[in-house]
């Protein structure tokens, strides 16, 4: 959230009557902070100083931070999803008060530096404890619970955020992917509002997590029923994984017969993917979207089962949609051309159904699977090799008309324009060709203008730039971090375009020129798969237009393939252009 600096909009001292609201909410929300700490960062005392500072972010959002005494203790942000304000604390208040939260994960050092890129904090980056994990070590977790983040053994947090799956989930990853999204950390730009002081160091003592056999004990009979085939099932989803060829497309998977709670029909299947799409991904999808896009969507959680609707009672898949529209109001459909339905909201507040929904132990399997032969692949035929955009400079080729006022020689030369206009700037004060503002004409100078009328013999400053840089080819110089050499190209960079063109009743987004920028064409058709859930192709270089390769995607993408190319591949604006 600050790893881009912010702008500020002044400090205000807080009223008495908000400062007692203040600390209200503070106690609702962090019920065992002590009264001191409480009194030192909302003072109540008149005369001590307690400010609020309104911050304009990088991605929009308003904030306020309180401070006493320039010291940033706590931040406010609204929760859209809620539709109320959360208090969050500050690095300087962990500092002060390191158990404020009471969820606490610990990493190595040598992760800060990936942190401090605006790398999320990954699950095999975790620090676990000695005697391995079970099912039952972070089963207090849920998702989005605010945490703190520690370095090795220190008890002082460097950083806070919020979690990205429940415990459960965590367990059945097998400690792989994102597990927590940072919010703020230690020397970013919030940490630079305050003092700027250092993390101090305390060992940790209290045990974070549970995984002695006492207190797998405590558990009921049925729990640990429960736990038994849910451990059964992991055991059975490894072996399969293990014989899975990646490479055999022919390769199928069947769900394990001891699952207790084996789907009997296809319409269980189908129940079980929705709720778990609704309750895990749908704030990711690009909305309006597609129910045929959907459908494929949810065939991809379950590679090697066949979701055969003919088999359901459904029959056709619109009519399962308008099922779970009517019967569970989980969805709202439209449809945007006749003949074509599409989903335009998912309602996922207050739906007792959707509340109450767990993962069977079945698509637990198979989302495992997936997840391990996505990785497997990834890493073995494409590499995550992260993109830098490259050093781009303007530059102009001087040519035969120019040489002799550049002072170059009869061979090509390359300059910035900063370079062409001290250099023509010094060839007429060492000639004494300037005159009250202006500038005299001889036969060097003339010969830079086309059209030139004879009687003329002072021309302006600008008149003579202007024509100096209308006499020279403008070239473009592209310096790509894996490469040794820059590559120079005529005429001006072409940036990035988009277009949305509606062919043969479809509508398609088009992006050009993304070969200049020597973008993987492959990662980016990826990326708007997964983020959009729209197919995404390569088309081969039209040669009439100079384009390049052409990426072609299902639907009005433009707004979301604008956003991935700034946040994902750092593109800066002014290289996309919408048309």
């Amino acid at each position: 959230m600050f790893r881009k600096d912010f702008k500020s909009k002044g400090n205000t001292q807080v009223k008495s009557s908000d400062r007692k609201k203040l600390r209200q909410q503070f106690q609702q929300t962090f019920p065992s902070i002590p009264d001191d700490i409480l009194s030192l960062i909302i003072p109540l005392g008149k005369g001590e100083d307690f400010t609020s500072c309104k911050l304009l972010l990088s991605t929009g959002d308003d904030i306020f931070v309180y401070s006493t005494n320039k010291t940033p203790w706590f931040f406010v942000v609204e929760d859209i999803e809620n539709k109320k304000e959360r208090i969050l604390p500050t690095v300087y208040l962990l500092w002060k008060y390191p158990d404020l939260l009471s969820l606490k994960f610990h990493t190595h050092k040598h992760v800060f530096s990936k942190l401090m890129n605006g790398a999320d904090l990954m699950l095999p980056g975790l620090i676990l404890p000695p005697g391995g994990i079970t099912l039952y070590t972070f089963r207090h977790i849920k998702r989005d619970d605010l945490c703190a983040i520690c370095l090795d053994d220190n008890r002082y947090p460097i950083g806070i955020g919020q979690t990205t799956m429940d415990g459960e989930d965590m367990y059945m990853s097998g400690m792989k992917g994102r597990g927590i999204a940072l919010i703020h950390l230690y020397q970013d730009a919030l940490w630079n509002f305050g003092p700027r002081s250092e993390v101090p160091y305390e060992k940790e003592s209290r045990i974070l997590f549970v995984t002695d056999q006492e207190a797998v004990e405590t558990i009921t009979d049925e729990q640990t029923a429960a736990a038994a085939a849910t451990t059964t099932t992991i055991a059975e989803a490894s072996a399969d994984i293990g014989a899975l060829n990646i490479n055999d497309e022919a390769t199928t998977a069947s769900i394990p017969e001891e699952c207790c709670d084996h789907p009997e029909s296809m319409d269980e299947i189908l129940d079980a993917i929705f709720f778990y799409l609704c309750q895990r991904k749908a704030k990711s999808y690009e909305l309006p979207l597609l129910a045929s896009h959907f459908y494929t969507v949810m065939q991809d959680c379950v590679p090697g089962l066949t979701l055969d609707l003919k088999l359901s009672s459904h029959k056709k898949f619109g009519k399962f949609l308008q099922h779970q529209q009517q019967i569970h109001n989980l969805i709202s459909l439209e449809e945007t051309k006749p003949g074509v339905l599409a989903i335009i909201s998912f309602n996922l507040t207050k739906n007792e159904q959707l509340d109450h929904f767990r993962t069977p132990a079945w698509l637990k399997a198979y989302l495992a699977k997936a997840s391990n032969a996505t990785a497997a692949a990834t890493e073995a035929e494409h590499p995550i090799v992260k993109y830098t955009f490259p050093t781009v400079t303007e530059l102009w080729k001087s040519n035969s008309r120019v040489n002799e006022l550049l002072g170059c020689s009869t061979s090509t030369h390359y300059l910035r324009s900063d370079e062409i206009r001290q250099a023509a700037r010094s060839y007429v004060i060492r000639n004494s060709l300037n005159e009250d503002k202006q500038v005299k004409l001889d036969a060097v100078l003339a010969r830079i203008f086309k059209k030139l009328d004879p009687s003329t013999k002072l021309i302006g400053w600008n008149e003579l730039n202007t024509a100096v840089f209308d006499a020279m080819t403008p070239c473009t110089e592209l310096l790509f971090s894996h490469l040794e050499q820059p590559i120079r190209m005529n005429g001006h960079i072409q940036p990035i375009e988009l277009e949305c063109i509606d062919r043969n009743r479809k509508r398609q987004t088009f992006i050009r020129h993304l070969d200049v920028y020597q973008i993987d064409l492959n990662e980016l058709c990826k990326r708007i798969r997964q983020g959009a859930s729209v197919s995404a192709v390569i088309n081969e270089a039209d040669e009439s237009k100079r384009t390049g390769r052409v990426v072609m995607a299902q639907g009005n993408q433009i707004s979301f393939v604008t956003r991935l190319l700034k946040d994902d591949f750092g593109i800066p604006s002014k290289y996309i252009k919408e048309i």
